[in-house]
């Protein structure tokens, strides 16, 4: 009786203040509205007095099994491990017997296991309990972090995901249930961590008990101990015992030193008797690990802490894929009696049953983009008509590598469908403020939405989370066609794109005179009969498509300082080129000598060859050169299948916009909309075109190259 849709929700109750009617029916339709079937297991630890009529009350519209174990009081581990055991469902969600978050953050655990994820570890973010109880929270984490170097924020939090073979090979007792995610990540498992919002929390608040502090402090020793040297405990005894030895012929030299030349007694001094207990301490130390060694060293053929995630074979049947699933090891309820077991609310045959509500029928709900979800976020992009090569996760993932921003891409869906995206960094820059934009180091962003309530439901939670990060800006979204909605907009920018012939010789034509006579100067073959360069008939200027990261570097951080404007750092361009491999194409430009005059980095995606970083050479305009690389790419992408050439933005009424415009392209203004979140916010002012950066952009164009490539690689930054 089980179902790969099928959600198992486990809540272990061991006290009689525990109120599950509301936890259960919230979380109930907060999974109905994801378009999921559930059931919940309620596992009594122990007499619970008035819980039980309060459970028979339950009206959530689905399965509600009760677990009853006999005696009580046997630990959340094993009310956790006994639930698992009675659950049908594909995915196990394990929360605490009362609302600690969000009812329908349950969907984003969910989602994750469904993204690839064998378990989910939660984090309560921004937290709601009393601060004194959240340093002590933080500060066993970030120990947790500092000893172990995992990678949880909150295993403190009490709602955790995961699939059931997880807990039927990483086994569970006493406080360890806190632990499954390190436990599961040290087997091999793929563990995620996602943010949760905190609504509330249960408990004392203020400092614990010594006994707390104690308990705690040995579980972080038993953690520790289980994930690093379980199978190497020669290790960690080697190290103790070998501080013990050390430690101790410390205070065993100078009396020893004294018995055998000066001849005095070692009756009184009792720093020798310490020592050499010490010393014979960390031998036995030692001993214990070699010992470990051997009981390992011996079992090793049935130890396995890694998993098969696929398995193809030739010949001609089907290769099958499946995940090798090793023999279930104790649950951890071996001491544990189940007395009953009891169905409430649904018989067995409606575990199966498809939810009442219809796809169409559910709200629309925004949430984060989870771990494992990038193929799917690219996929949405890639069919959606306004969908850019910035609004690719793998932009994301570089924008977050190399400047640090705290992403949020936002997904709107109904059910399990999805509507619509948003992708958004929160950026802090000493010159624009604390602001969100879609996106950053992009010419293009903002919303992708199927459909109008998609995009308001996405704008306002875009807004929401501004007004949570104090953000005192905008939101600034990059779009390029128009979107519904009144929002204040900046006529600043404008872009260039066009539709390419399906011949290449028709490129040439499409170019105006001028622009085509600077192009065929550079391709004739050099001209020497002149002695003024400038003046020549040709030069003989050849394109290619293999130059390096580091050429193109250094031309554009040129270019960049004679425009008076911080450059991108080198990693930048190595990201993006490390990140979509094929998809960016370097070109250059080469004289007759083979050095590079001119370069260009362009991506491509779908129909379309953006040209979106270039470099060329101080002195080099009267080549023609500048002309000649943009019309060979225009040929190249022609060669290459692409039907669409995009020119990039500039600045309206600009240099950069008069040579495209003089190479035939049409400006298109860029629909870049704002929402202003406070009364004081107002659109960006800082930009090359503002007249009181003009003294600055002076002073930076004379300064030398090695400064204003490490400066601008550190001022960036805060440019987005």
């Amino acid at each position: 009786m089980s179902d790969s849709s099928l959600v198992s929700v486990v809540v272990p109750i061991g006290s009689p203040d525990a109120h599950p009617r509301v936890v259960v029916e919230s979380m109930a339709a907060a999974l109905r509205r994801g378009g999921y079937t559930c059931e919940f297991v309620l596992v009594l630890d122990g007499p619970v007095g008035s819980v039980e009529r309060e459970i028979e009350t339950i009206n959530a519209g689905c399965p509600v099994r009760i677990v009853r174990l006999q005696g009580g009081g046997l630990g959340e581990s094993i009310a956790l491990s006994a639930g698992v055991a009675k659950a049908n469902g594909r995915f196990i969600v394990n929360i605490p017997p009362y609302l600690q978050t969000d009812a329908d953050d349950i969907l984003q655990v969910v989602a994750a296991l469904e993204a690839g994820a064998d378990c989910v570890a939660t984090w309560r973010t921004p937290r709601v309990d009393p601060w004194l109880n959240q340093l002590q929270s933080r500060l066993f984490n970030r120990v947790l972090r500092m000893i172990m170097g995992m990678p949880f924020h909150d295993l403190n939090s009490g709602m955790r995901g995961f699939r059931k073979q997880v807990l039927e090979e990483v086994s569970v007792y006493g406080d360890l249930y806190r632990f499954l995610p390190v436990l599961a990540l040290r087997q091999g498992f793929r563990v995620v961590e996602v943010k949760v919002r905190h609504r509330e929390e249960r408990g004392s608040a203020g400092f614990y008990g010594v006994g707390v502090y104690l308990r705690r402090t040995l579980d972080i020793l038993a953690i520790s101990f289980l994930t690093r040297f379980t199978q190497r405990p020669l290790r960690f005894f080697g190290y103790v015992g070998f501080l013990a030895i050390v430690f101790g012929l410390l205070l065993v030299a100078q009396p020893l030193y004294m018995k055998l030349f000066e001849h005095t007694s070692l009756a009184d001094r009792p720093l020798f008797v310490i020592g050499a207990i010490m010393s014979a301490f960390g031998v036995q130390l030692i001993g214990f690990g070699l010992i470990g060694e051997i009981v390992i060293f011996t079992q090793a053929p049935n130890l396995r802490d890694y998993k098969i995630e696929e398995v193809v074979e030739g010949g001609s049947e089907p290769a099958p894929t499946h995940v090798d699933l090793l023999p279930a090891q104790s649950s951890g309820i071996a001491n544990a009696v189940l007395k009953e077991e009891v169905l409430i609310g649904a018989t067995p045959v409606d575990l199966l049953k498809p939810q009442p509500e219809a796809i169409a029928d559910l709200p629309l709900r925004v949430r984060e983009v989870l771990p494992g979800e990038d193929s799917r976020w690219d996929a949405f992009v890639s069919r959606h008509p306004l969908g850019t090569f910035f609004h690719l996760s793998g932009w994301g993932r570089v924008v977050r590598e190399t400047y640090k921003h705290e992403q949020r891409y936002l997904v709107v869906e109904q059910g399990r469908r999805w509507l619509g995206v948003l992708p958004m960094f929160l950026t802090k820059s000493p010159f624009l403020g604390r602001n969100l934009i879609s996106v950053p180091y992009g010419v293009y962003g903002g919303v992708l939405a199927d459909t109008d309530a998609a995009q308001v439901a996405l704008l306002a939670h875009a807004e929401m989370i501004g007004k949570e990060n104090c953000v005192n800006g905008f939101v600034e979204l990059r779009h390029l066609g128009v979107r519904a909605g009144d929002r204040s907009q900046s006529n600043l920018y404008v872009t260039f794109r066009t539709d390419l012939p399906e011949d290449e010789a028709l490129v040439m034509a499409a170019i105006p005179k001028r622009a085509r006579a600077e192009v065929r100067r550079a391709r004739q073959p050099l001209d020497l009969t002149s002695t003024d360069p400038k003046k020549r008939k040709g030069y003989g200027i050849q394109m290619r498509s293999d130059c390096s990261v580091e050429d193109l570097f250094l031309l554009f951080a040129e270019n960049k300082r004679r425009l008076g404007s911080p450059a991108l750092p080198r990693r930048w361009f190595q990201g993006l080129v490390d990140e979509f491999g094929k998809s960016v194409v370097i070109h250059r430009a080469i004289d007759v000598n083979g050095a590079t005059l001119a370069a260009v980095m362009s991506f491509c995606f779908k129909d379309t060859v953006y040209a979106y970083y270039s470099g060329s050479l101080t002195g080099v305009n009267h080549t023609g050169v500048n002309n000649f690389i943009y019309c060979g790419i225009m040929e190249w992408a022609v060669r290459a299948g692409y039907s669409r050439f995009d020119f990039g933005r500039s600045r309206e009424g600009s240099g950069p916009a008069h040579f495209k415009e003089n190479m035939g392209f049409t400006a298109e203004p860029l629909r870049y909309e704002y929402m202003l979140l406070s009364a004081g916010s107002k659109l960006p002012q800082f930009h090359p075109g503002n007249p009181k950066l003009d003294l600055p952009r002076r002073i930076w164009s004379k300064l030398p190259m090695f400064l204003t490539n490490r400066l601008g690689a550190r001022l960036s930054r805060y440019l987005p």
